[in-house]
């Protein structure tokens, strides 16, 4: 009959060993490993940790935002420009607005992705397999700025995670019931007093500090903040390349708060003036394209004006669809606009050639 060892690892004596197992190693002897340092707080980590956004309550940014004001004001007031304009813009211009927002928002992740490449993906899903999921994203993230929903209505439903499982596991995110509290929490956590931008502000801080996504991906929660400082003069506020939200000092003190507002500010601000001046430029753009095509007949020239204020970059094929008509015939009315100065052909080719409004 077999002997039975009775909790064989309470006993190195009990555990046989065989004559090819190395000779126990003490642990002072593995010099390989780095050492703690002396000053090391408990549960500190002995290695570099990656920065992370500091927690700062409702008074701080009150603070900040008196600091502030100036800045507050003129970002306010290009914001009411910009809403003012998009009102008596032609339908469909908001969505190119999105188109380069989201590029902006892309390329502060380092994902280059221009507004025509984001256009042609929502279009025809024209694009590399290597980029699927920016483009995946980037489409999201267009969707979102045009018809929301809103973060605070649910965070699940913003982010578009319907199932409790996450397509990519590798990412440290909450997910299912994780997801639900955390977005319930943010939610919640959402200030009620201040001006609205400053509010958009903190939601940013909040969402990185309570780590909704991966910190490195800014695109969700500035998203978030473009939709919830919109308020009621737009859709959503545009952003200008080279501003990101999360460029700023982080700091444990009051200060961390006002390099936090005054990169927001400076970012909206810049891109309420430059969408502002798009909206400029296209509008003057459509005067002269309806002045030139005034003798045309047909309903097609109209709708391909709007198609080509709508879209950065424009096909046969695409504006067939957007003008309702066959592609022989809007290769025609392109070739036609082309003729009159109002539009540029951006590939060079034959075949296969693209339109861009010549504004």
């Amino acid at each position: 009959m077999r002997r039975r060892i009775e909790n064989p690892d309470d006993d190195e004596e009990a555990t046989p060993r065989s004559i090819y197992d190395p000779e126990p190693i003490e642990d002072a002897d593995l010099w390989f490993l780095p050492q703690p340092p002396e000053d090391m707080a408990p549960g500190e980590m002995p290695w570099p940790v990656a920065a992370r956004e500091v927690g700062l309550d409702g008074r701080t940014w009150q603070a900040a935002e008196a600091a502030q004001y100036p800045l507050l004001v003129a970002a306010a007031q290009a914001v009411a420009r910009f809403g003012e304009r998009l009102r008596h813009a032609a339908p469909g211009v908001s969505e190119r607005l999105a188109l380069m927002t989201v590029s902006a928002l892309l390329r502060a992740e380092g994902i280059w992705l221009g507004s025509d490449q984001i256009a042609l993906y929502r279009a025809f899903r024209l694009g590399s397999d290597d980029m699927a999921r920016d483009q995946s994203r980037a489409d999201w993230a267009v969707r979102r700025l045009l018809a929301g929903p809103l973060p605070q209505d649910g965070m699940r439903d913003f982010l578009g995670r319907v199932s409790v499982s996450d397509p990519h596991p590798d990412e440290d995110r909450p997910i299912g019931p994780e997801l639900d509290l955390a977005g319930q929490d943010w939610a919640e956590g959402l200030p009620e007093t201040g001006h609205l931008l400053t509010r958009a502000a903190q939601s940013f801080a909040a969402w990185r500090q309570q780590a909704l996504t991966p910190y490195e991906q800014i695109l969700e929660p500035s998203v978030a903040a473009l939709l919830l400082g919109a308020g009621d003069e737009a859709p959503f506020l545009p952003m200008a390349e080279g501003h990101r939200f999360d460029r700023h000092q982080l700091a444990q003190s009051s200060d961390a708060a006002v390099a936090r507002l005054v990169t927001f500010l400076t970012a909206i601000e810049a891109g309420a003036l430059r969408a502002a001046m798009e909206l400029d430029r296209l509008a003057a753009w459509r005067t002269k394209a309806v002045q030139a095509t005034a003798g045309l007949s047909g309903r097609t020239p109209p709708l391909l004006i709007a198609a080509l204020l709508r879209y950065p970059i424009l096909s046969a094929e695409l504006a067939a669809e957007a003008a309702d008509c066959s592609r022989p015939s809007a290769r025609r009315n392109l070739t036609l606009f082309h003729e009159l100065g109002l539009i540029r052909e951006v590939t060079g080719q034959e075949r296969y050639r693209f339109w861009a409004a010549l504004v």
